[in-house]
This record gives structure tokens, C-alpha cells and sequence, in this order.
């Protein structure tokens, strides 16, 4: 009896971890996608300083945003996420619109960057939020913001 106890719950384990739609919650991921957040608004910040003087940080952002979809290119049933990543990456992203819109004015007026904070807070919210929770409701919210684009 206690055999078929302990083949049951294995038998049940396997079913629910194999029949997960996505990824199941990643510490890693959460813990970077709120240090890549952070490191983003120190820069949306930093944005009425000469660009110039920022460099060495906007190139730490970029490897970040980079090495996370690395990361998260490795990972198996975890196409939102790494949909948010690669979005993150794009050339025409808000957060790489903010650092070229930067670069070419030199500074930024501090009512600029407050205006463009939001559009890029959004997007690490929403998958700090999934990656948390692994919610459909969560997961919805992202397909959302990524159809919008």
C-alpha cells in the first residue's frame, strides 16, 4: 500500500510540473528584471546630466538587457518572458528610444524624463508582476502590452 501511496504522488508531481504552460517561478529572472528596473530608472534620472558622462552605465543597461535574454533564451516554456526581453533589446523599445533621444540631445529636461518613466516602468512591472505570480491574468497582461506595440 504504501508503494502505490508513494507511485501516486510521484505520478501526480510529474502530471502538474509537465503540464505547466509556462516556466515555473524563477528567482533568478525576478531578481534581475528588478535590478535591470532599477538600473534603467537610475538612468532615466541621471537623464539632465550629459550623456556623455553616463556612458560606462548606459553600456551596463545594455549587457544587462542582453544577458537576459541569453538567460532566458535557455529556459524551456518561457516564451512571454523572454518575448518582454527581446522586446526590451529592440531598437525601437522605449527604454532604447530614451537612451538614443539622450545621446543626441546630450541632456534631458527633467519633465522629459518624467514623461517617459511610465512607458518604461510598464514593461518591467508587467514582468516583475508574471514572474511573481505566473498568474494568467498576468501572463494576459503582457501578450496585451506586446500586441499594443
Amino acid at each position: 500500500m504504501k508503494k502505490l501511496k508513494n507511485t501516486f504522488i510521484i505520478f501526480i508531481s510529474v502530471t502538474v510540473l509537465c503540464g505547466c504552460a509556462s516556466s515555473l517561478y524563477d528567482h533568478y529572472t525576478f531578481t534581475e528584471t528588478l535590478n535591470t528596473k532599477v538600473k534603467a530608472e537610475h538612468l532615466i534620472q541621471k537623464s539632465n546630466t550629459p550623456y556623455s558622462d553616463n556612458i560606462s552605465l548606459v553600456d551596463d543597461l545594455k549587457v544587462q538587457l542582453q544577458t537576459m535574454v541569453a538567460y532566458e533564451r535557455a529556459k524551456e516554456k518561457n516564451q512571454i518572458t523572454l518575448k518582454m526581453w527581446e522586446y526590451l533589446n529592440r531598437d525601437n523599445s522605449a527604454i532604447h528610444k530614451f537612451l538614443e533621444t539622450w545621446e543626441n540631445k546630450g541632456t534631458l529636461s527633467p519633465v522629459f524624463a518624467k514623461e517617459f518613466s511610465p512607458q518604461i516602468s510598464k514593461a518591467f512591472d508587467l514582468m516583475i508582476e508574471y514572474e511573481n505570480k505566473k498568474s494568467k491574468a498576468s501572463e494576459n497582461a503582457i501578450t496585451s502590452f506586446l500586441s499594443n506595440l
